[in-house]
């Protein structure tokens, strides 16, 4: 295609285009004529009397701008504000008493240590048996006087622990019984409930201690989750610091005192017996009124 023509006669200079052209300084720009002769526009008009608002309303909106641009600075710091601690630094990933207490204990016993260094016992966690058989088991309380209106029933689910030495009938094979190392067994069998209680769907812990060596094992730990509902709703460490005490220096420890407040009153002897409907029932008699 050809380019455009323009149809004026050679060195006829281009003819003047106001629209694009720059009034000049000696002819007054039209634009203003209007409000000269008083067209249209007329004389300027006064300030608006809600101009100060504007410019008030104007300033607040910009300062709030600021301070939500300096709130995402700090957030993107790492200063914005902290979420609260986790209850403990591990957890179980299954929350039924059977795969759940299994976790738990294999969790908990390697941190309990003899004098030797050898691991003071071996634990394991499951839902509330007799052995390995596959009875219903109920839990009655004894809680003494020797009638029948002692004894209570117990409702809900429980997880049970074994706390087994490697000797014969579960007695720990090496060094002697002692008080010290009692109250050893009375704070891991607390750590088994207080992770239990936390993050398991039960209401009871009963953990079966190891006896003496030549003696029958007869004494257990009993915990209701309402007994220890303080301490379950502050972190773990603040109850029972990581790792724990040695057995020599636990009677001087700090958590010494809490430990026997905690675990008093949920001493008892136990014993299995069969019910008349083919079930069991895990009788426990107090051994401590604290």
């Amino acid at each position: 295609m050809a380019e455009a023509v323009d149809p004026r006669e050679p060195g006829t200079p281009p003819p003047d285009e106001p629209d694009l052209l720059p009034a000049r300084p000696d002819e007054p720009s039209t634009a203003l004529e209007p409000a000269r002769r008083g067209g249209a526009l007329g004389p300027p008009l006064p300030p608006s009397k809600h101009a100060p608002r504007f410019r008030m309303l104007t300033g607040a909106l910009v300062g709030v701008a600021i301070g939500a641009l300096a709130a995402a600075a700090v957030l993107v710091a790492g200063g914005g504000p902290k979420i609260g601690a986790a209850w403990s630094l591990w957890k179980p990933s299954a929350g039924d008493a059977k795969s759940g207490a299994d976790q738990i204990a294999r969790h908990v016993a390697p941190n309990y240590r003899l004098p030797s260094g050898d691991q003071l016992v071996l634990v394991t966690g499951g839902p509330l048996k007799v052995a390995d058989l596959n009875l219903p088991v109920r839990i009655a309380v004894d809680n003494g006087g020797g009638t029948a209106d002692a004894i209570k029933l117990v409702n809900g689910k429980t997880a049970m622990y074994v706390l087994c030495g490697l000797g014969p009938r579960c007695a720990i094979a090496r060094g002697k019984p002692s008080t010290e190392r009692f109250l050893l067994l009375r704070r891991e069998a607390l750590e088994l409930a207080l992770y239990s209680f936390r993050y398991l769907n039960v209401s009871n812990v009963v953990a079966l201690l190891p006896p003496a060596p030549g003696k029958k094992p007869t004494n257990a730990m009993f915990f209701r989750k309402n007994d220890l509902q303080p301490a379950l709703s502050r972190p773990l460490d603040s109850t029972l610091p990581s790792p724990p005490p040695t057995l020599n220096a636990l009677p001087t420890s700090p958590e010494a005192t809490l430990i026997t407040k905690l675990t008093n009153r949920n001493l008892f002897s136990y014993s299995f017996q069969q019910g008349q409907d083919l079930g069991a029932f895990l009788v426990l008699a107090r051994l401590s009124n604290g």
